[in-house]
């Protein structure tokens, strides 16, 4: 039996995942604690108040290039999450690749996670972030319509050519290495547009830019998954159905709602990210000016 195809598998699925995310997670918390007594302090003078969190969100959203940075980061993280959740039942029912084969993508997203921790750096010294971003955006489009497409198309051999194998750990190893540069390189730019923040209003908001940005990314990539699972039912995969049994017409349905949804999604996003207005050189004179200011002060 196809181990996918069985519900019970994916209870100690979940249970694996929760303790790997766990305790990689406390990894990073204990790793960071020694940045804690260089933080800045609080102050004893001051006080809590409920409002200040609003207070803090409707000031930071004043700032257009953090609205276009959220918006972006809306509608990449549906996009990833779509592709993330299809990508299973992609390769199960529309590539009918086996479960082995499968197991494998996860070489291409260690390659390429490899790659883009080392390449990233140099990109960003490179090109500006904002069109580098939107860059990404765009190749995530491009890349869930040349794979998925061609074989809409009928552009691609038959399923169980190796030919087909090989293209699905290129398009892994790109999506990866994508969703991780907009991850890496949007944290970079939300330090970047708190700069701007804090010389506009003389406030520094670490807590309220980037609580925000973790909130989308995670809400979106679940929102992501929502929509993909209403793909499915759209598409009329029936629960149990065993690779190579379902209808051509539903793999085409399923195949084109994936193009559409994703890549549409990457294009809005792309869009967002386009717009945003915060250039090395802009960047630049505001870091001039804030150490000005704080020099003058």
């Amino acid at each position: 039996v196809d181990g996918r195809l069985v519900s019970s598998n994916y209870w100690r699925f979940g249970v694996l995942a929760a303790i790997i995310a766990g305790a990689t997670a406390l990894i990073c918390v204990i790793g960071t604690r020694t940045t804690i007594p260089r933080l800045p302090n609080w102050g004893a003078d001051k006080t809590f108040s409920w409002r200040d969190p609003l207070l803090d969100i409707k000031s930071v959203l004043q700032n257009r290039n953090f609205r276009l940075f959220v918006g972006a980061n809306l509608a990449f993280g549906m996009s990833a999450g779509v592709y993330n959740t299809l990508a299973l039942y992609l390769g199960t029912y529309f590539w009918e690749f086996s479960s082995d084969q499968l197991a494998s993508m996860v070489i291409p997203t260690a390659i390429a996670t490899a790659i883009a921790f080392t390449t990233l750096s140099q990109l960003g010294r490179r090109f500006d972030k904002p069109y580098l971003l939107a860059a990404f955006c765009m190749v995530l489009a491009l890349n869930s319509f040349w794979f998925v497409g061609s074989r809409l198309f009928g552009w691609l051999p038959a399923n169980g050519d190796p030919a087909i194998y090989m293209m699905l750990l290129l398009n892994t190893a790109i999506g990866v290495f994508v969703i991780v540069g907009v991850q890496v390189v949007g944290a970079s730019l939300a330090a970047d547009v708190l700069d701007e923040q804090e010389l506009a209003t003389g406030q520094r908001q670490e807590g309220v830019v980037f609580a925000a940005s973790a909130f989308v990314q995670k809400a979106t990539t679940g929102a992501g998954s929502l929509i993909a699972g209403i793909v499915i039912d759209l598409s009329g995969i029936t629960p149990g159905a065993a690779p190579g049994s379902v209808a051509q017409p539903v793999l085409q349905t399923l195949g084109g709602f994936t193009v559409a949804m994703t890549a549409g999604l990457a294009f809005i996003a792309f869009l967002f990210m386009w717009r945003i207005n915060l250039t090395r050189a802009q960047h630049a004179r505001v870091r001039k000016a804030l150490i000005s200011k704080e020099g003058a002060g």
